[in-house]
């Protein structure tokens, strides 16, 4: 394991996430580490819920963008 000050380029820890919503298959990219709570757009289901961190998805992970 190498310490994390030795890596000479670091790649960050948080994304954008696709997810899509379990009720009516509808997509919407967020944050990982999002600082507000996300809905869906078209049933008002919840997506996505903020912890102080990272956030907690509800919906089915679809593609990360790293």
């Amino acid at each position: 394991m190498v310490k994390k000050e030795h890596i000479l380029i670091p790649k960050p820890r948080s994304a954008f996430i696709l997810v899509r919503c379990s009720n009516c298959n509808a997509e919407r990219v967020v944050y990982s580490h999002s600082s507000m709570s996300i809905r869906c757009r078209q049933c008002n289901s919840l997506l996505v819920r903020n912890t102080g961190g990272k956030a907690v998805i509800y919906g089915v992970e679809v593609n990360r963008f790293a």
